[in-house]
């Protein structure tokens, strides 16, 4: 693929809507599929959420098994004990119920249904030899967009470093977001995980891999988590709407950043997250001000076009790298309206660990997307600014 080339993975389909859960029978039909494994944590099962699949499955007459051992941060141990129940089982398909990091576990499993070896010699791009069994991935969260991307994040339990794989092969044969699945998840959850989408949006729209139809739904993403993400936090029955908005903000920033990358917040945060645990929206919401002061320089127009979009008052007869400043603060009081700590003082983050987190962080591949360069040092500096909660510019003082 030559530099004027550009490529984007999408779903090879998507089923969308409020109780588009109990359809998943009839996919199974299409599939060919006779026992799925389903690939979800503990919390997920204990709240109920499965059981509208569950009940899809035993409608249509089939057997079904359950690894609900996901973790946060799934380890390459925990997607090996996945591949195991799936192959102990005689599984034929694999579904992925919950957050990030089950619908993670769920695709790192299904290579190895298919692939010998260790799920780590699969790091990188392009290095799934085999094609994986069918997979469908149902998210309970408004938050990581994985269920349309062709990429999963393995922790190496050795060194604590996650680990990224990538390859069109992981993309879902079927990707169903039903937003009435992600009403039960604690209102912490749904801030972080929204903080999360917004978060891939404003990456993909500032990457400079960006594409026209990239951003097209990126900025979209940003309009809605802007406008619906709080309300989303604090549900009351019947408010569809923002569950809904957040959901479909949620799968778009997923497809997004599937063809225009990320930056340096996710570049950071994994680091932050998989040496201390700091939950990844979370640990994302925290840098994204800080990462978005940063490249502002860089991409002024295009940060009030964010500013925009989160419904701030933008003068676009002003000078943008102004008016950029808005989108800033903007983040900053979202974050602060669902109740985001400022800094990562305030995580289990430590601020020893900076030297260190930033050179990993120059290994990570979401890196290539930022659009300023960067060094060690400056993503040192980001991260020292996050524990700190300062700006180098006029942000803080407004």
């Amino acid at each position: 693929m030559t530099a004027t080339h550009q490529m984007w993975n999408v779903p090879n389909r998507m089923l969308f809507g409020w109780g588009a859960a109990t359809e998943l029978g009839t996919y199974l039909d299409e599939f060919g599929a006779e026992h799925p494994l389903v690939v979800t944590d503990e919390g997920v099962r204990a709240a109920g959420v499965l059981d509208p699949l569950l009940e899809a499955i035993e409608a249509s007459g089939r057997r079904y098994s359950v690894f609900d051992g996901v973790q946060p941060d799934p380890t390459d141990v925990v997607v090996h004990e996945a591949a195991s129940a799936y192959d102990e089982a005689g599984a034929d398909l694999v579904l992925g119920v919950g957050g990030g990091s089950s619908i993670d576990t769920a695709k790192a499993a299904s290579i190895l249904a298919t692939n010998d070896g260790h799920i780590l010699d699969f790091e990188g791009s392009g290095n799934v030899p085999n094609d994986p069994p069918p997979t469908v991935f149902v998210p309970t969260t408004a938050g990581t967009g994985s269920e349309v991307g062709h990429w999963t994040i393995v922790k190496d339990s050795d060194t604590s470093i996650k680990e990224e794989i990538g390859d069109v092969s992981l993309l879902a044969d079927l990707a169903i977001v039903d937003p009435e699945l992600t009403a039960s998840a604690p209102a912490p959850v749904k801030a972080a995980t929204g903080m999360d989408v917004l978060t891939h949006a404003i990456e993909a729209y500032v990457s400079i891999n960006a594409q026209s139809q990239t951003s097209a739904l990126a900025i979209d993403s940003v309009e809605k988590v802007g406008a619906c993400l709080p309300r989303a936090v604090e549900y009351r029955a019947g408010d569809r709407e923002a569950l809904s908005k957040m959901a479909k903000a949620s799968s778009q920033a997923g497809m997004a950043f599937n063809g225009a990358g990320l930056g340096a917040v996710h570049a950071i945060s994994h680091q932050v997250g998989g040496t201390f645990g700091v939950p990844h929206g979370l640990a994302n919401a925290i840098l994204l001000p800080y990462v978005m002061e940063y490249n502002l320089p860089q991409v002024p127009e295009k940060m009030v076009d964010i500013a925009a979009a989160l419904g701030g008052d933008v003068d676009r007869s002003k000078p943008a790298r102004v008016e950029a400043e808005k989108a800033v603060r903007a983040v900053r009081r979202l974050a602060a309206d669902v109740r985001i700590p400022e800094t990562l003082a305030e995580t289990a983050a430590e601020r020893d660990a900076i030297p260190r987190l930033a050179e990993q962080a120059m290994d990570d591949g979401c890196l290539t997307g930022n659009p300023r360069a960067t060094d060690p040092d400056d993503l040192a500096g980001i991260l020292e600014r996050a524990f700190d909660g300062e700006f180098e510019t006029t942000v803080q003082s407004s």
